[in-house]
């Protein structure tokens, strides 16, 4: 019913001219899109999909319908559909990784604000080549804010060179205090930053080596299983011929004591007395 209801909105939406892949960004952003209705009715759907993520009925086939259904262009950031997809995929833990992927494709993970990265990249819930992708999205992220940070803060230290001499030879901007505060917080701000980058790209890279291992030992799991039986089973057959001898003179010594052979003793009695004479 509300796939209906969606589908004839977005009918509407289009034959009255409404926003469109076709205007650019540009001009959907002269549109202000946080008042356009296909926006609002965007975030209606993303919270409509959060609040039915928890029944544990839900089919992912049709939660993946609904939330496909909203074009890109009508949601500037897909932080209220990660929170909806993430609430089914804790109340559906039953899914495989090739569902769990396909359903995460919905999501665009550029899209995703600093703080939805960084819950994204802690999430266990979420496929791991997913986890990857937010990583290096929030690398970009961070980065271009460093980036911005860095320009304002030569912009601030620029403009504090233009210092107003003073009547006592002494020179003194007015809100030097002020600007010297925020160069210092934007400092600081930029260190935390560059600190979050470097964890991240350690991340990243612990993750690619975990995913290229898991390759590895799924290719070569059953050689290895081989290669450790032949060794035993070479070894048990070498055993056999060994204990079957061993235990076939045994029984041959049996034989001669039962019946009577006394001919090595005789040999032996008679090579003493030969030794005892040439002594």
């Amino acid at each position: 019913c509300v796939h209906r209801i969606l589908d004839h909105f977005l009918a509407m939406d289009q034959e009255t001219g409404g926003a469109s892949p076709g205007l650019g960004e540009d001009a959907q952003m002269l549109a202000s899109p946080s008042l356009m209705p296909i926006t609002m009715v965007a975030k209606l759907i993303d919270g409509y999909l959060a609040e039915v993520a928890p029944d544990v009925n839900l089919k992912l086939p049709k939660f993946r319908s609904l939330a496909a259904a909203i074009p890109d262009y009508a949601r500037p950031i897909d932080d209220g559909l990660y929170r909806a997809i993430d609430i089914y995929l804790k109340a559906h833990p039953h899914l495989s990784e090739s569902e769990k992927e396909e359903l995460c494709r919905v999501m665009d993970c550029q899209k995703l604000s600093l703080e939805a990265c960084t819950h994204a990249a802690q999430n266990e819930r979420l496929p791991l080549r997913v986890i990857v992708q937010v990583l290096f999205f929030e690398q970009l992220q961070l980065r271009s804010s460093i980036a911005e940070c860095l320009m304002v803060s030569e912009n601030l230290e620029g403009g504090s060179r233009q210092l107003i001499p003073t009547i006592s030879g002494e020179q003194y901007r007015p809100g030097w205090p002020l600007a010297s505060r925020e160069n210092q917080a934007l400092r600081e701000g930029m260190d935390n930053m560059k600190q979050r980058v470097a964890d991240l790209e350690k991340e990243c890279s612990t993750m690619r080596d975990e995913i290229e291992r898991l390759g590895r030992s799924r290719s070569t799991g059953k050689g290895r299983f081989s290669l450790n039986m032949k060794p035993q089973i070479c070894s048990t057959k070498e055993a056999i011929p060994t204990t079957a001898t061993t235990t076939a003179t045994a029984s041959e010594e049996k034989m001669a004591v039962v019946k009577g052979d006394t001919t090595p003793r005789l040999k032996l009695s008679r090579h003493k007395k030969k030794l005892s004479i040439e002594a």
